[in-house]
């Protein structure tokens, strides 16, 4: 799969959603292009370049999943530590390194 081809109906299922209320459809759209821009931003590559690499498509999955169950520490403005995974993998495909 790669990062294009994720949808909101994939991700409600991704994050056994049975019955999302439509304000939690319209998070998890906000989540997911937050989610997006946060690979591209710290890997360098473009929205397009992105679909490149499936292990990416992983990257995004876990970050909406974090911003979705923790989304009280990301509106209070509070950090947290990036997940490892998500942190390696993107590592791997960094193009502004200086």
């Amino acid at each position: 799969m790669k990062v294009s081809e994720i949808t909101n109906e994939y991700l409600v299922n991704y994050l056994r959603l049975d019955e999302p209320e439509d304000a939690e459809k319209q998070e998890i759209d906000v989540f997911l292009a937050s989610a997006i821009s946060y690979c591209t931003s710290y890997t360098g590559l473009s929205v397009v370049e992105l679909d490149n690499y499936e292990d990416i498509t992983i990257v995004v999955l876990l970050l909406v999943s974090d911003m979705f169950d923790n989304r009280n520490l990301y509106i209070e403005g509070k950090t947290s530590n990036v997940n490892k995974a998500v942190e390696r993998i993107l590592s791997m495909h960094s193009v502004n390194l200086i």
